[in-house]
This record gives structure tokens, C-alpha cells and sequence, in this order.
């Protein structure tokens, strides 16, 4: 066997294993605020317990599931709950998904808030640079404010 194919087979497992996962634990995880288990950024809530952690990179997971099958609907929907978690990566794919459309309407100061908040540097030195020429000073300003204004999920 080549070893692309091994590693595809690898990946489809460890994808499976988790999504599987998730199903069985989705209903015995009771995650509220007055859980902290850890101390962490207030942006970055995904952090605050192991099984909080958990959960939300089971669902960035799916997510990633959903949108390998074009279900932009479903792919939009996981990536707004653990982008508002402050997962970096979800915030980054649902960025792309608001400069696209996919899943959610065309909204560039949604897209310039999500790349901002992700703190990677893909996101700000890329992502937002080729955006911006699309957006004029106040939708800049708009989009800076939100991300300022965020408040991370503990949903």
C-alpha cells in the first residue's frame, strides 16, 4: 500500500474515532462557566476546561467532516459555535466562509473580525491584507470595534 494511502486511511480513522466520540459524549458534558478547571484568556474560553477543550475540538472536527462534503450550512454552523468559543482555527475557517458565502452571506466586516480575533498570523498579515482592498475605512473601523467588543462563548 503507498504510503499516501496509508496515511488517508490513518486520517479517516482518527476523524471517525473523534466524531464518534463526540456522539458519546456530547450528552454527558455539562459545560457552564462555573466550570473553570483551567485559568485562561477570556477570548479563548475552549481553554477553561479539559472537557470544554474537548468538546470544541471534536466539533471543529465535524466541522472539518461537513465542510470536506461542501455541507456549508453544517460547516458554518459548528465553526460559529467554536469561534465564539475562541478556537484560533475555527475563527480563521469561518472568516474564509464569510469572504466566500459558504454557509453564511458575503460579509467582509464578519470576515475582517473573525481573522482579527484568530490572532495567527496568516490571518492578519494574509487574510485580512487582501481583504482590506475590498473595504473601505469605516468597515475597517467596524470590523476592529467587534473584535474588540467580543465576548467568548462558554455555550
Amino acid at each position: 500500500m503507498c504510503a499516501f494511502k496509508k496515511t488517508f486511511i490513518s486520517l479517516t480513522v482518527i476523524i471517525v474515532f473523534f466524531t464518534n466520540l463526540s456522539f458519546a459524549i456530547d450528552k454527558k458534558l455539562n459545560l457552564t462557566q462555573q466550570t473553570y478547571q483551567h485559568e485562561h484568556d477570556p477570548k479563548r474560553t475552549y481553554l477553561s476546561s479539559d472537557a470544554f477543550a474537548l468538546d470544541t475540538e471534536i466539533s471543529y472536527a465535524k466541522a472539518t467532516k461537513w465542510s470536506s462534503r461542501a455541507n456549508w450550512e453544517k460547516t458554518a454552523a459548528i465553526y460559529i459555535k467554536t469561534a465564539n468559543r475562541g478556537h484560533p482555527t475555527s475563527q480563521i475557517h469561518l472568516g474564509k466562509l464569510y469572504v466566500h458565502g459558504n454557509g453564511v452571506p458575503v460579509d467582509l466586516v464578519e470576515a475582517y473580525k473573525w481573522f482579527l480575533l484568530s490572532e495567527v498570523s496568516i490571518a492578519i498579515n494574509h487574510y485580512i491584507k487582501i481583504i482590506s482592498k475590498d473595504m473601505t475605512k469605516s468597515e475597517i473601523a467596524e470590523a476592529i470595534k467587534k473584535a474588540q467588543n467580543f465576548k467568548a462563548s462558554y455555550d
